[in-house]
């Protein structure tokens, strides 16, 4: 029995230290959701505005073909960037991203991995992989992004490649994040801007603004799905270090309960001890 108690207080110890642990961790997780969420929220209006303009253009007439490679889908390989964290301990955010990782790429495509997770999957998987960035601790600045995306743009002007899509985590909210798979370009014109459109007049011409506009696109479209990603990487964190915060808890009281009615046990045990052996005498 000493010896249950014992091991029944290392037990608790242990418990007590796993949630601790993971309320520290909860605690800068939500330290960091703060600023990842007001940028997202902040970026998003922008990216969608630049989104709307390109489509809007493309809508409009037929471009010359220097400007077409960028609409028309055409057979080849693909560069594929997959958005994951560096570290675990966030839920099944990881597992949902490779869900779709393992659906989508082939064998001929190319690889580019974000986070020490997606290069890990990557090289087990013995994927095509270009290059490989690690997403950090911090959250990106916009800077950051250049040298990840000039590999997609010397690839994709060279005709390497035909097509640039992206496997990530949208944050939507603090409880769902999900992982979903963007193609950027080819740039596919939405039907639904047809129709009772506005006669714009373009100075200059649209072809000339749409090439301009082209690389403001990548870069919103890829800045916006790096904030995403970092979001719903400390939103599951959160969620995830909660639930074992919690769960170590009730392990905890479940223990105390056994150790007190054992202690207790024990205790009563001795009492009978000593009172049987004062009757003998």
């Amino acid at each position: 029995m000493t010896q249950n108690l014992q091991q029944l207080k290392k037990r608790i110890k242990a418990s007590n230290n796993i949630a601790q642990i993971a309320k520290v961790m909860e605690m800068i997780a939500v330290s960091k959701i703060r600023k990842a969420q007001e940028s997202v929220e902040k970026h998003n209006p922008y990216a969608k505005k630049i989104k709307y303009m390109v489509q809007k253009i493309l809508t409009k007439k037929n471009f010359h073909e220097k400007t077409e490679k960028f609409l028309k889908e055409k057979d080849g390989k693909r560069l594929i960037y997959i958005i994951s964290p560096d570290k675990g301990l966030c839920g099944s955010l990881v597992v949902n991203i490779f869900k779709k990782v393992i659906y989508y790429i082939q064998p001929t495509d190319y690889i580019i991995t974000i986070g020490k997770k997606a290069t890990n999957n990557a090289v087990r998987h013995d994927y095509n992989i270009l290059a490989s960035f690690n997403i950090g601790t911090n959250f990106s600045k916009y800077d950051d992004i250049y040298p990840m995306i000039d590999i997609a743009k010397k690839f994709y002007l060279s005709d390497e490649v035909t097509k640039i899509s992206i496997i990530y985590t949208k944050f939507k909210n603090m409880l769902v994040q999900e992982a979903i798979i963007e193609e950027i370009f080819p740039v596919k014109p939405k039907k639904n801007l047809k129709g009772n459109e506005v006669d714009y007049i373009f100075e200059p011409d649209s072809e000339r603004i749409l090439r301009d506009l082209l690389p403001y696109y990548l870069e919103a479209e890829f800045y916006s799905a790096l904030t995403n990603a970092y979001a719903s990487e400390q939103a599951a964190r959160v969620t995830a270090m909660k639930n074992a915060k919690d769960n170590a808890s009730e392990i905890s009281a479940y223990l105390a309960n056994i150790y007190n009615k054992s202690r207790q046990e024990k205790i009563t045990n001795e009492i009978l001890d000593l009172a049987n052996g004062q009757q003998g005498i």
